[in-house]
């Protein structure tokens, strides 16, 4: 019996749109291209996830990475949080949910800072009864630990949930652990596959 819904937040409750803000800046093609691979594209963003580092050290190893853009570096790391936006059906869908009897937690690779600029496009998870945001326990899917972290705050069983993402190495780490799982592609397909899951 599915008692509780678990969602990612980037790309299946706000957006992510990264290209779509670095093209903003209206930098040379080859310059983009370039801070693209020394931020978005590369490892490293996963420390912004994280949690370990703070600001200035990130953005450092970001400048570190391309030295010839230092300053375009810094300008686009300072305001990378208008890349993040709330889809419009975000607050309905959760909204739709607990009126239907589900608990709605999220789990998702997110970031102190990213959080706290962020804050008015996250004002859905008012609704939820809660989650676990990576950068608060130091960890980041697809480790069991996040997903680990998430049962014992609340008392889950895996088999009782249901986790959306648009991650597949994530969905296949939550299939390990016992949850039911939809790849997210966009929201009227995840609707109908959680209708499905949860026999309605």
């Amino acid at each position: 019996m599915i008692k509780n819904i678990v969602f990612d937040i980037g790309k299946v409750l706000v957006r992510f749109d990264w290209e779509d803000y670095l093209a903003s800046f209206q930098f040379p093609e080859e310059e983009t291209t370039a801070i693209a691979k020394s931020m978005f594209l590369s490892s490293n963003w996963n420390l912004v996830d994280e949690g370990r580092l703070s600001y200035e050290e990130i953005e450092q190893i970001f400048v570190d990475s391309c030295p010839a853009y230092a300053d375009d570096i810094r300008l686009v790391f300072a305001h990378f949080g208008d890349c993040i936006t709330r889809f419009p059906y975000t607050r309905h869908w959760i909204s739709s949910l607990k009126q239907q009897g589900y608990q709605v937690y999220y789990l998702s690779n997110y970031g102190d800072f990213t959080c706290q600029y962020t804050r008015k496009d996250l004002n859905f998870c008012d609704l939820m009864d809660g989650g676990v945001m990576s950068y608060e326990v130091k960890c980041l899917k697809p480790d069991p630990v996040i997903y680990q972290s998430l049962f014992e705050k609340y008392h889950l069983k895996p088999e009782e949930c249901v986790f959306i993402d648009d991650n597949a190495a994530n969905i296949d780490a939550a299939k390990k652990l016992g949850m039911k799982t939809i790849l997210f592609q966009d929201y009227f397909k995840a609707q109908k596959q959680l209708n499905v899951l949860c026999n309605k």
